[in-house]
């Protein structure tokens, strides 16, 4: 293959994240020539709703306009953050590439000079943010915040907001710091369990592409990546349920953490059982 169409969101994190891919597949195919089809899909329209009030069961409201661009012959590949997939894929597509995690964790940003125990007002569009944030800052109430990362953080230099929570990977990757006029708490994975997948970017496609995909493949994020969405496809839990799952390798082992609406669990399994170790986390939530 000497030219491959790549389907992709049309913020500038996604056009990042995607040319981040590029550069990952054109190390191992130098030749290789690229064609970036942006798409703006419903999700990335609508935003006077909440994500969980768009999502028909199972269909990712960012992703599955480009699984059908797929199967329609219109693209070879979509690039995906990790954490806004479907719960289950399109028949016939498979995530055929996985970029090396990028920070996990989620920020909670502020004006330049504001501390935490003074903020009144979050701005969040995700049920598992608001159901953490919560707990650890139940000083303040969490109001819905939609859009692109710079239309957030606007918002919030509006004042419309005294906080906003966002993907610290988002962040890093658009080279945003506390030295553009802000102030970062980070939130650790001990007290605020991020979503699954967050900070991995994938490629989905069609299997015949995965030998040529898998190139850009990061073996250990694999692992992680599969893990924590074996989870999600054994609770059936997409982006209506507040949902955080977490796997960190340990040597030869992983450990894996849970929350599930009010219930929570972790385990750690040796790496080839990974997959049962989720299934038993699982299980364990539904009961």
């Amino acid at each position: 293959m000497h030219k491959l169409r790549i389907g992709t969101r049309k913020s500038q994190l996604s056009r990042k994240q995607t040319d981040m891919a590029i550069e990952a597949l054109q190390k191992a195919h130098p030749d290789l020539e690229v064609e970036i089809v942006p798409f703006q899909t419903r999700g990335d329209k609508i935003l006077d709703k909440p994500l969980w009030e768009l999502s028909n069961k199972g269909k990712g409201v960012f992703a599955s306009e480009f699984e059908e661009m797929i199967l329609n012959d219109e693209i070879d590949i979509a690039i995906h953050s990790g954490k806004d997939l479907p719960v289950f894929l399109a028949e016939g597509l498979e995530i055929i590439g996985v970029l090396k995690r990028d920070d996990p964790r989620d920020v909670l940003v502020m004006p330049k000079g504001r501390k935490p125990e003074e903020v009144k007002i979050i701005g969040t569009g995700s049920l598992r943010r608001q159901q953490c944030a919560a707990e650890i800052f139940p000083w303040a109430e969490c109001k819905l915040i939609r859009g692109n990362i710079q239309t957030r953080l606007q918002k919030l230099m509006n004042g419309c907001f005294d906080a906003i929570i966002l993907a610290k990977a988002g962040l890093d990757r658009l080279g945003i710091t506390e030295a553009d006029g802000y102030t970062f708490r980070i939130l650790s994975p001990e007290e605020f369990l991020p979503a699954a997948c967050q900070g991995i970017i994938v490629a989905e496609g069609r299997p015949e592409l995965a030998e040529f995909v898998g190139t850009m493949t990061h073996e250990e994020t694999k692992y992680l990546f599969e893990t924590e969405r074996e989870v999600l496809m054994q609770l059936n839990a997409d982006c209506s349920e507040p949902a955080a799952v977490f796997a960190e390798l340990q040597g030869e082992h992983i450990r894996l953490r849970v929350i599930y609406g009010k219930k929570s669990a972790e385990g750690t399994a040796p790496v080839a059982d990974r997959l049962k170790l989720a299934a038993e986390l699982a299980r364990e939530m539904k009961g």
